[in-house]
C-alpha cells in the first residue's frame, strides 16, 4: 500500500476536509468540498487540494446498479486531464462492497472550470446503502481552446428530455468526435442526470444542428449544456427555453397502510394507501387530478380512485397524490397512476406499474 507524505500543515487541512458520504438514494451536499484520496491512490503532491469534488448524487438505476453523478472543480491556473474519481460503495456498518474509479466526461478540464462525471457500480447489489466520493488523481494537460459555440434552441420535457440547437466550430481545424452533454441539476445544484450525443465532424467556421434525447429526472430544476471534441471545447451554457408538454412527473409510488407503514402482504379488506410524488415543471397555476387504477393480472379493472389538487407554481411544485383502496378479493393485481388536468387531458406520462399480491 502506498503512503502519501504530507507536511504537517497539509495533514491538518486533510483532517479538516471531511470525506463526502452520500446515501444511495441521494442527499444534499455542499456545492464543492475538498476530499482526500482513497487509500492506495496517488495525488500530485503540490496541487491536490486545488482540484475538488463538488457535491454528488447517487441513485439506483433501472438495472439495479448504483450510479453516482457529480462534478469536479479545477482551481489550478492550468488545465488538467486524466482526472480520476474514486467511489467506495458501502453497505450497513460501513462494510465496503466495491471500490471503483472513473474519469470525468470531459477529457480536459480548463482552469477555474467544472467537469461532470458518472460512475456506476459493477454489480447490481441491493446491499449498497451509501457511497464515498474522493478525488483519486489527475495530470497536467495542454490547453484545449474553447472555440465551440453551443446555442440551445429549446428543451422539451415529457417522457424524455429533447434538446435542440446548433453548434459552431470557430476554430481553423475540423472539430472531430464532437460530444455534447446535457447536465440536469436539482434545487441544491447537484447533478441528477446527464444526457449526451455525438455530432458529425464540424468543418472550420461551420455550424451544424443537433438533437439530443435523454432520460429525465424527477428532481431536475435547471440545465446546462457543454461540448468537447478531440481538439476544442465550449463553455458551459444554461438552457433557459424549456417547453413542458407533459409538465407533471410521477415518481416513488408506494403501497402502504393508512399510517404509511409498508405491508409485507396485504390482507383482504385491509385499507390500502397508494401515494406518489408529483413534481410540476412550470410556474403558472395548474389544477390536477391524480388517478390510481388497479387491475387484475388478466387486465380486468377492479378499482379506480382519484384525488385533486392545484400546483400554484413558483415554490409550490412538489405535491404528494394519494388514494385509498380496500381490496375485497384475494389475488394478484397491478396498479397504474396518472395525472390529468380538470378537463380530462393528460398532463403526465403514466407512472411505473406496481405489482400488488393479495392474500386471504
Amino acid at each position: 500500500m502506498k503512503s502519501i507524505v504530507l507536511s504537517s500543515f497539509l495533514i491538518m487541512v486533510l483532517l479538516l476536509a471531511a470525506a463526502m458520504w452520500t446515501p444511495a438514494e441521494g442527499a444534499e451536499q455542499n456545492p464543492c468540498q475538498q476530499t482526500a484520496a482513497h487509500t492506495g491512490e496517488s495525488l500530485p503532491s503540490d496541487t491536490s487540494l486545488q482540484v475538488v469534488v463538488c457535491s454528488s448524487y447517487s441513485y439506483k438505476a433501472t438495472d439495479g446498479t448504483t450510479t453516482v453523478l457529480g462534478e469536479i472543480q479545477n482551481n489550478n491556473n492550468s488545465p488538467i486531464t486524466n482526472v480520476k474519481i474514486g467511489i467506495t460503495f458501502e453497505g450497513l456498518n460501513n462494510n465496503v462492497l466495491e471500490y471503483k474509479t472513473g474519469t470525468t466526461l470531459l477529457q480536459v478540464v480548463e482552469p477555474n472550470s467544472i467537469a461532470p462525471f458518472s460512475i456506476s457500480s459493477t454489480k447490481a447489489d441491493p446491499s449498497i446503502t451509501q457511497v464515498a466520493v474522493n478525488l483519486a488523481g489527475f495530470t497536467p494537460a495542454s490547453k484545449k481552446d474553447q472555440l465551440l459555440t453551443v446555442s440551445p434552441s429549446s428543451l422539451q420535457v415529457s417522457d424524455n428530455l429533447i434538446l435542440t440547437g446548433t453548434i459552431k466550430n470557430g476554430g481553423q481545424s475540423i472539430s472531430t468526435h464532437t460530444r455534447l452533454y446535457l447536465i440536469s441539476y436539482d434545487a441544491f445544484q447537484r447533478t441528477v442526470a446527464i444526457g449526451n450525443t455525438t455530432v458529425s465532424d464540424i468543418g472550420a467556421g461551420k455550424t451544424v444542428d443537433f438533437t439530443m434525447t435523454s432520460e429525465p429526472s424527477s428532481r431536475e430544476k435547471t440545465f446546462q449544456v457543454i461540448a468537447e471534441s478531440d481538439n476544442y471545447q465550449s463553455v458551459s451554457i444554461p438552457v433557459t427555453n424549456i417547453v413542458a408538454s407533459l409538465p407533471v412527473m410521477i415518481s416513488n409510488t408506494n403501497v402502504t397502510n393508512p399510517s404509511g407503514s409498508p405491508y409485507s402482504s396485504i390482507p383482504v379488506y385491509a385499507p390500502v394507501k397508494i401515494s406518489s410524488d408529483l413534481r410540476y415543471l412550470l410556474d403558472s397555476p395548474q389544477p390536477y387530478v391524480y388517478y390510481v387504477q388497479v387491475k387484475k393480472f388478466g387486465g380486468q379493472v377492479d378499482f379506480i380512485g382519484n384525488s385533486t389538487g392545484i400546483f400554484l407554481g413558483g415554490n409550490d411544485q412538489e405535491h404528494t397524490g394519494s388514494v385509498s383502496w380496500t381490496p375485497d378479493t384475494a389475488g394478484s393485481y397491478f396498479l397504474e397512476t396518472y395525472v390529468w388536468d380538470s378537463n380530462g387531458v393528460p398532463i403526465s406520462s403514466a407512472g411505473t406499474k406496481i405489482n400488488v399480491v393479495l392474500v386471504k
